[in-house]
């Protein structure tokens, strides 16, 4: 059957294996890749560099949105001759101070009331009178609830000396 067919003199094999001015570009394909210029390898190492900012920016960006303790009052560790007559913790951005909680512990784990504020003080403050406070270490926990809707929370302890 083969024998019928018609061709002209010449036959070519197909795809990348005839000669012709093609010829070296179509067996490079067959040789496996060649390596990367300079300048490609430079490009791509900008593109993975620019890749690595953005997920760094998009994964710290949220992160850096809530709420930290800056300052308090009384101060974290301090040593007082007596108890202070309120209580001031301010945070580094806007809170929900309704949805805000603070409780103060004695030595023993007894629970002092705290009445807050909800409007005397700036966004960022949460301020409320103490009860007449006694000799020993007393710990501060708090939860606030930042502008971002996530809860922060943490605790401290100071000490009124005999």
């Amino acid at each position: 059957m083969l024998d019928r067919v018609q061709h002209s003199g010449e036959v070519r094999l197909p795809g990348r294996l005839h000669h012709g001015p093609h010829a070296e570009r179509q067996a490079r394909g067959l040789r496996g890749r060649r390596r990367p210029r300079p300048r490609r390898l430079a490009l791509r190492g900008l593109q993975a560099l620019a890749a690595a900012a953005v997920l760094l920016i998009a994964v710290a960006g949220p992160a850096a949105a809530h709420s930290l303790l800056l300052e308090s009052t009384p101060a974290a560790g301090a040593t007082l001759a007596a108890g202070p007559p309120e209580l001031m913790l301010r945070f580094n951005n806007r809170i929900e101070k309704p949805l805000s909680r603070v409780r103060l512990l004695d030595g023993r784990g007894g629970a002092q009331p705290v009445a807050l504020r909800a409007d005397a003080a700036p966004a960022d403050r949460l301020t409320g009178p103490l009860p007449p406070l006694g000799p020993g270490r007393w710990r501060v926990e708090w939860q606030v609830l930042s502008t971002d809707g996530h809860v922060v929370s943490g605790r401290f302890d100071f000490n009124i000396a005999r």
